[in-house]
């Protein structure tokens, strides 16, 4: 059952967020971008309320092990339990730089998700997302924002720059491994590494196939984030190549199937110009 959040309601977060040509022109280059203020701090106080109220109540029940050899807790499909929750990540606003920063006309919804870096957490290791998407598109991409103000020493996110050209690198799921494929491939192909601190309501945008991670949480408070992440209106399901991406599949496709529309209730279209 959707609970009510009755000041989220109240909140509205439709209107634009508008985008230079050069902004534009550095994402493509770059295949991220850092946007400041794409929420107003009272925007993210009243929803951050209502995201980190569902992510808690969510989070699996955590052990004794030592945090610093955790990422992050996460949690997804937090929409279906939450009206606040899902007013935030199906905002236009949102859906909007999307679609322009694809140069699309209509962009759908794949998922959404909270990922907190506890105090002292650990990083999170070099990745490439659409490991994990089965979307036949490399146009993909996802917008991390924090909940609360973020410094370096935080563990905000970062990204290789310039890294979603080389595309599919391999069968690598966020691991050890992929901490040490990736960090060698940055290396030798001298790729700079963007990372700042960020305010709560800034958000970046990246490629699905940018390489990216975090650095660990140096600090005694919680690192809060909230991933959306969005495709072009038309794209089929991509190859089903690993368990992971059948998983997905099955749990944020509504059981779509290789080669079919990605156009399920799941993943309803948030923009269109």
């Amino acid at each position: 059952m959707i609970g009510i959040c009755r000041v989220c309601v109240l909140t509205d977060l439709s209107s634009e967020y508008p985008l230079t040509k050069s902004q534009i022109e550095e994402y493509h280059r770059d295949g991220h971008i850092h946007l400041p203020s794409v929420c107003t701090t009272k925007e993210v106080n009243v929803y951050r309320h209502a995201i980190t109220e569902t992510a808690y109540s969510r989070f699996p029940e955590r052990d004794a092990v030592d945090v610093s050899n955790r990422a992050f807790l996460q949690t997804l499909n937090l929409r279906y339990h939450s009206q606040g929750v899902s007013q935030f990540v199906l905002a236009k606003r949102f859906a909007k730089i999307a679609a322009d920063l694809m140069g699309v006309d209509a962009v759908r919804i794949y998922h959404e998700q909270a990922l907190f870096k506890e105090p002292n957490g650990g990083i999170t290791a070099w990745h490439q997302d659409q490991y994990y998407w089965p979307l036949a598109t490399d146009s993909a991409m996802g917008m991390w924002m924090p909940l609360v103000d973020t410094p370096i020493e935080m563990g905000p996110i970062q990204f290789a720059t310039g890294s979603h050209v080389d595309g599919f690198m391999g069968q690598y799921a966020i691991s050890d491994s992929s901490q040490e494929f990736f960090q060698r491939f940055i290396d030798e192909k001298r790729y700079s590494c963007w990372q700042a601190s960020m305010r709560a309501g800034d958000a970046t945008f990246h490629n699905g196939w940018t390489m990216h991670g975090a650095t660990a949480n140096q600090t005694n408070t919680m690192r809060e984030a909230m991933i959306v992440t969005y495709y072009p209106d038309g794209t089929r399901v991509g190859e089903l190549s690993n368990r992971s991406r059948f998983h997905d599949a099955q749990n944020f496709l509504g059981g779509r199937k290789e080669g079919d529309l990605a156009d399920s209730e799941m993943n309803p279209v948030l923009y269109r110009s």
